[in-house]
């Protein structure tokens, strides 16, 4: 299990834990509440992730300017960057709203692109086969 912790300038927090180790759940348990999701949320996510019906999850505060990712293992690369990228999508609509921004144009285009940038930095290491550049 990898945490990853960012800030989108001093707009936004992004905490994504990848590849989910459910002995460790507690990590993520805290910064779930610390971020306002409530305990019935925390353990419908915990459930829902622990069975394998649910390859990720992405819990947003807009009032807090917070998003909590959780990654699920994924059965290949292709699949998890797929999974990183939708549920980076969901945290940038999580910024748009809380800042009243339009999903169209450059801005939005712009943050997704940050957003897979910055988590680009973690994914390599959970991925099955290395990064070859």
């Amino acid at each position: 299990m990898i945490r990853q912790t960012f800030n989108v300038e001093d707009y936004w927090k992004v905490i994504i834990y990848y590849d989910i180790d459910y002995n460790y759940f507690g990590d993520a348990i805290k910064m779930l509440r610390k971020a306002g999701a409530s305990w019935e949320g925390i353990k419908m996510i915990f459930d829902e992730m622990k069975s394998g019906e649910t390859k990720a999850v992405t819990y947003s505060n807009l009032n807090k300017n917070i998003s909590i990712m959780i990654l699920n293992k994924h059965s290949s690369d292709p699949d998890l960057l797929n999974t990183a990228v939708h549920e980076a999508e969901h945290v940038k609509q999580a910024m748009l709203e809380a800042y009243k921004v339009d999903d169209e144009g450059e801005k939005p285009a712009y943050t997704i692109g940050y957003l897979i940038s910055k988590m680009w930095k973690a994914l390599p290491l959970i991925m099955q086969e290395p990064y070859k550049s």
